[in-house]
């Protein structure tokens, strides 16, 4: 792969400039934009068809209405572009009424929320991906049954699996570096094909686009070796969970970590823990937006390691928020409910308006959780959703999510997620006609 180089033609920039905005699903869609072309959606502006707030998995829309195209603005600078030469990506947003019902521009709010309050904030991502031994035309001839794995002597932090397939993990890795992502580190997890990679910290937007193009471009460098890269937080009953964990700094306006009191007996300061808290309130009525499929339920389940509650607790693997408090500047929360799915906009943006509200509410995220946080009784309050219908209902109900993310944002995102469970439910799969068809 050659990244994006000086242009001989124009002499100050690439000759293609790859331009989209971020959907729902943490698509990009784009378009490939020559160099004059871009220069002249710099200079006059540059506008979209409004269809993206609208657009599922299943490449359809879950209104019917009239669209048209929108203004968009074009972020500054450009990202490196790591599949042709002389070529850049820059991303937009719409500036227009899709604005207020868009994913990126919810967390650039949330991030100007924070700035107001005398906070920076810096995210990382962490997902893990399954590798399929196949290309999509492949899994579509089989109806994505019968799944191959990739690397099939694959076992948990294995030192020889990345030796073995040193060639293929090293392109990846150097890919995303490639892109401009902030990666961290690349290990093995648990099975064949499983892979986990950890991004940033980085300003928390940048850490989202980050993670969104993580997910598409480790899919595409997949797929140009005849293989496939999954994010489904449940693959199949036979292959772990997938997460897509997300954890969260605050410095304040002097670059002093804001999460840390050393003296305080969980290392957190009253800043921290009412942020913490407020993360601990909303999660079950937020959920939504960190768990945007029916997939991503199946993975909250007994026999995964992904917790199942709205806990936290210090350096506990088992809870909803991980504290990490090994030194101020360490000190991070981390969520590890959302899975491989996320959107990563959209959960960013969950995750730090909770927060925010915890800290302008006074929140008390109470004692820590100890020993495991999967069994740890909780309130019937804080029970998590365990559908996306109910997430959804709990999401369009909540008064925090309209006073942080506005009535348009919180109406139009419950109806999405109402609609992608309902395209779920109107399938019938074969294991109901087996139990079903000639018992009943």
């Amino acid at each position: 792969m050659a990244a994006g180089r000086k242009s001989a033609s124009t002499g100050d920039g690439p000759a293609q400039v790859h331009v989209g905005i971020f959907d729902f699903t943490g698509a990009f869609r784009e378009k490939r934009l020559s160099a004059a072309e871009h220069a002249r959606a710099r200079a006059r502006g540059w506008r979209f068809i409004d269809c993206l707030p609208f657009w599922m998995h299943d490449e359809t829309c879950f209104a019917e209405r009239g669209f048209v195209d929108e203004a968009v603005t074009l972020d500054d600078g450009l990202r490196p572009y790591p599949f042709e030469p002389d070529a850049a990506l820059a991303i937009a947003d719409y500036a227009g009424p899709s604005a207020a019902i868009s994913p990126r521009p919810a967390l650039k709010a949330m991030a100007a929320k924070a700035a107001e309050m005398g906070l920076e904030t810096a995210c990382g991502f962490e997902f893990e991906t399954i590798f399929l031994a196949e290309d999509g035309a492949s899994l579509r001839a089989k109806g994505w049954r019968d799944l191959t794995p990739a690397l099939p002597h694959n076992r948990c932090w294995s030192g020889q699996a990345p030796a073995a397939d040193a060639g293929f993990l090293t392109e990846i890795h150097d890919g995303l570096r490639a892109a401009g992502i902030d990666l961290a580190h690349h290990c093995m997890e648990l099975g064949p094909g499983c892979v986990e990679y950890s991004l940033g910290p980085s300003p928390i937007v940048k850490a989202a686009d980050d993670a969104a193009l993580f997910k598409i471009f480790t899919k595409a460098m997949a797929r140009r070796r005849g293989m496939t890269a999954s994010f489904m937080a449940q693959l199949d009953a036979g292959y772990p969970g997938l997460c897509g964990h997300l954890s969260i700094s605050l410095t304040d306006r002097k670059g002093r970590p804001a999460l840390a009191d050393p003296k305080a007996r969980d290392g957190l300061s009253a800043l921290g823990r009412a942020f913490l808290g407020g993360i601990v309130k909303l999660t079950p009525e937020l959920m939504a937006m960190f768990a945007p499929t029916v997939n991503a339920y199946r993975r909250l389940r007994p026999g995964n390691w992904a917790p199942r509650s709205a806990t936290w607790g210090i350096g506990n693997y088992s809870c909803g928020v991980r504290v990490v408090t090994t030194s101020p500047e360490e000190t991070r929360l981390e969520f590890r409910l959302p899975g491989a799915d996320v959107a990563p906009h959209t959960a960013a943006a969950m995750m730090l308006g909770a927060g925010l509200w915890g800290v302008e509410n006074g929140a008390d995220p109470g004692p820590p959780t100890t020993g495991n946080g999967r069994l740890a009784p909780v309130p019937d309050e804080q029970a998590l959703p365990t559908s996306l219908e109910e997430a959804g209902r709990r999401l369009k109900g909540s008064a925090a999510a309209r006073a942080l993310f506005g009535d348009a944002f919180t109406d139009h995102y419950a109806a999405y997620v109402a609609a992608e469970a309902a395209a779920f439910h109107a399938h019938v799969a074969a294991y109901e006609r087996a139990r079903y068809l000639e018992t009943l």
